[in-house]
């Protein structure tokens, strides 16, 4: 992975952690349910470790993480509070989450590909699986490792589904 990717890519993860942060900020004081609520709390510690373990990587590499603008976060602001205006029931909060989720492994999954790391790919051939697997990246890793705890918060809050 080139110098200008990892970088892209460590910024990828980093906003995410702090869109991940942000949103369970805005959607704690709805929560009523004792379990989901102490769910939420320790995925928020998760995107906070996450979020930092990126930015002190970008840093590594003489970078400063950037930060959720103002428009982003008025838009997402204004998505919760739309959303949860007329239902704050858990159901409905936790498949808000799930949504989230998934669009952060979409969008991680899609920055892994673009930069030739196609592990979970069926196309890639038995070649390039080995290239991959020997060219430890430690902003791939962490791209893998985001992704994967994204699933397991998916699995997590499936619970609270109805």
């Amino acid at each position: 992975m080139e110098f200008s990717n990892e970088c892209a890519l460590l910024q990828e993860i980093y906003q995410g952690a702090a869109m991940g942060t942000e949103s369970i900020r805005l959607l704690l004081p709805k929560v009523k349910n004792a379990g989901f609520r102490s769910d939420l709390k320790a995925q928020y510690q998760q995107y906070e470790s996450t979020g930092q373990a990126a930015e002190q990587a970008l840093k590594e590499l003489g970078h400063c993480p950037q930060e959720l603008t103002g428009q982003q976060q008025a838009m997402l602001w204004l998505g919760v509070q739309g959303k949860t205006l007329c239902n704050q029931e858990t159901s409905y909060l936790a498949k808000l989450m799930i949504q989230g989720s998934n669009m952060g492994i979409l969008s991680l999954t899609g920055v892994l590909n673009s930069y030739g790391d196609s592990q979970d790919n069926p196309a890639q051939s038995q070649t390039e699986a080995q290239f991959a697997q020997q060219a430890k990246n430690p902003a791939i890793d962490l791209a893998r490792q985001t992704i994967q705890k994204e699933r397991d918060n998916i699995d997590r809050l499936k619970v609270y589904l109805q």
